[in-house]
């Protein structure tokens, strides 16, 4: 979704249009769940937590016209909300590993591999430091900025980018075991970036 689009509906927002509000709550609630799952890491809580957000959002509409950055509104709000949550709870979970499904051999070994090497990365990104797995998701998943990334992490530009790097670099790392041979290297923004996906 492009930044003046979720300009315009929180203009509409603002003015007290409960269309603008529906289309801006199914536009972005699952998004924000699967944020919110970075945090809380059950659904429940997650679901709960979004859904208090965007009921914040309609209640203080009249505010909403005064924001710069509509989709790092959302995310910073849920991310406070999800803190507020962890420190109510007193309770950090871990990082759970995802398994490595079995391949059915009614599969064809190219379907099968590629849901093995899927499997892998997805476990990679899951055992990232969470700082780094988070920027990881929000730029490679969620395709925000690297400014708008910092924003709702309240780091620097350069925090996320060096992150973003180590996250690339350390799951390319991972996976090559797997491939057989390293991931394709390129220059990006004066660093060298593995591209495997």
């Amino acid at each position: 979704m492009q930044a003046t689009s979720i300009d315009f509906l929180f203009r509409q927002i603002g003015e007290g249009q409960k269309n603008a509000f529906d289309q801006l709550f199914h536009r972005y609630y699952e998004r924000m769940v699967r944020f919110a799952l970075q945090y809380v890491k059950q659904p429940e809580p997650a679901e709960e937590l979004v859904s208090s957000v965007f009921i914040n959002v309609w209640q203080r509409r009249e505010r909403l016209p005064e924001v710069r950055t509509p989709e790092v509104y959302l995310f910073v709000s849920v991310r406070n909300a999800c803190l507020n949550y962890l420190r109510q709870s007193a309770k950090l979970r871990t990082i759970h590993h995802a398994p490595v499904p079995d391949g059915a051999q009614s599969e064809d070994i190219g379907h099968t591999e590629y849901r093995e090497l899927e499997a892998i990365v997805h476990a990679a990104i899951e055992r990232l430091p969470v700082q780094r797995k988070m920027i990881f998701r929000l730029i490679r998943e969620e395709g925000l900025k690297a400014k708008e990334v910092a924003e709702i992490l309240s780091v620097s530009v350069r925090t996320v980018e060096n992150q973003l790097y180590k996250a690339v670099k350390s799951l390319a790392d991972t996976i090559s075991e797997y491939l057989g041979y390293h991931p394709k290297e390129q220059r990006v923004t004066g660093r060298t970036l593995l591209l495997f996906f």
